[in-house]
């Protein structure tokens, strides 16, 4: 995960210096093409480590992080998915609300502002499909095979499965640096993982993991036309 993290971020301030876009005077925003260059270097080390794992000490990421889908799986994880995203996240944020508005903190409702921000980038065809591509179907399969595949197994195989499901799902959380969202993210890591424990295999939390993020990319794309 640091191999990862850090090889994406010198290899992603490179490319934007390389472009141009860290020249003096840039006004920070980039096109959502740049954005999808970007994420090049930080899947190649999430999608990496697990073939390298698998392959130079394991089966393959089939048998060691059960890579493999079976038809039940596609309605079973597309069902859990936006369940997730379409009650029981918009409940978890009802109660965390009511108890911070009671505790006087303030904290911003707006729980899509981060994601729309990248959906506002999205003002043609190729830019929506360049963004579904992106948020509802690379990110899912990649992070998956990363977090669920090979970060969770080896945290079971640790600590037990308890242990793996509850501290692979908080970092899930963690690494998308979204305090906002940090508990939403930490509750589709729960589902996510409880999925794949459930099942032995990926295929169950992937299209989870594709419905959640497709219904949240959908809405935004709808807001803004």
């Amino acid at each position: 995960m640091l191999i990862a993290n850090v090889a994406g971020l010198f290899i992603g301030a490179a490319i934007l210096a390389a472009t141009g876009y860290v020249q003096e005077g840039a006004d920070g925003e980039l096109p959502l093409t740049m954005i999808a260059v970007l994420q090049i270097p930080l899947w190649a080390g999430y999608l990496g480590m697990p073939l390298y794992a698998a392959g130079r000490k394991g089966n393959g990421v089939v048998d060691d992080f059960g890579l493999r889908m079976e038809p039940l799986d596609i309605p079973k994880g597309v069902g859990a998915g936006l369940a997730t995203q379409i009650v029981l996240i918009p409940l978890l944020y009802a109660v965390l609300f009511r108890i911070t508005d009671a505790m006087g903190w303030e904290f911003s409702h707006d729980l899509s502002a981060e994601a729309r921000n990248l959906s506002d980038k999205a003002t043609d065809r190729v830019g929506v499909v360049l963004l579904v591509v992106i948020v509802a179907v690379l990110a899912p399969i990649i992070e998956e095979l990363f977090f669920r595949g090979l970060f969770l197994r080896a945290l079971e195989k640790r600590w037990g499965p308890r242990w793996a499901l509850g501290v692979s799902s908080l970092v899930f959380a963690a690494v998308h640096l979204q305090l906002l969202q940090f508990p939403a993210l930490a509750l589709i890591g729960l589902v996510l993982g409880w999925l794949t424990l459930r099942t032995g295999r990926l295929g169950p939390a992937i299209w989870a993991h594709i419905a959640f993020n497709a219904v949240a990319t959908a809405l935004l794309l709808a807001e803004a036309s």
